[in-house]
C-alpha cells in the first residue's frame, strides 16, 4: 500500500528510482564500501578485503530477495542487510559493517538519496525559474489586482 503520493500516481519515474528499495539498497552498499575503503586506508583491514567487498557491490551481487528472506528469520533490516553482503563478499565479508551501528548506514543513504534527490529537483527548479523570468518579461505590462492582507488593493502589474 502507498504511503505517498510519489510512490503512485504522481511520482516521478526518476525520484521513484532513487527512493526505491533498489536505490536504498545501492546507497547502503555505497556506504559499506567507503566505510570499508576508509579502514583499510587506516590498516584497520587488510586493502584487499576493501577490494573485494567494493567488487561485490558494484557488481550487485547483493540480492534484495536474499535480504528480505533474512529479515523474515530476525527481524532487523539492517543486520540483514549487513549479513546478506557479508554473505556475498566471502572471506572479505567478516569485514562488513566493522564499527557501524545501524543508523550510521541508514541515516547515510539516505543522505546520499536526498542528495541525489535535490540534484534533480534543482534541475526541475531551473527549468521553472526560466519559464517564470519568461512569463514576468512577456507580460511585464498586464494590469492585475494586487493583493494586501488577504484583500484587493490597487491595481498592478505582473512584470
Amino acid at each position: 500500500m502507498a504511503i505517498h503520493p510519489i510512490e503512485t500516481r504522481y511520482g516521478r519515474g526518476e525520484v521513484k528510482r532513487i527512493f526505491s528499495e533498489e536505490g536504498k539498497l545501492q546507497k547502503m552498499l555505497e556506504v559499506e564500501v567507503a566505510l570499508a575503503k576508509a579502514h583499510a586506508e587506516l590498516g584497520n583491514i587488510p586493502k584487499d578485503a576493501a577490494a573485494e567487498i567494493e567488487r561485490i557491490a558494484k557488481e550487485n551481487k547483493v540480492k534484495l530477495s536474499r535480504i528480505k528472506e533474512i529479515e523474515r528469520e530476525i527481524n532487523h533490516d539492517v543486520m540483514a542487510f549487513v549479513k546478506a553482503f557479508a554473505e556475498a563478499c566471502g572471506d572479505a565479508g567478516k569485514y562488513v559493517h566493522l564499527g557501524a551501528t545501524s543508523n550510521d548506514i541508514l541515516d547515510t543513504a539516505l543522505a546520499l538519496q536526498l542528495k541525489d534527490f535535490i540534484s534533480f529537483l534543482e534541475e526541475d527548479l531551473l527549468k521553472l525559474k526560466r519559464t517564470l523570468l519568461r512569463i514576468a518579461k512577456e507580460k511585464k505590462t498586464l494590469v492585475c489586482v494586487a493583493r494586501t492582507h488577504g484583500q484587493h488593493a490597487l491595481p498592478t502589474t505582473y512584470g
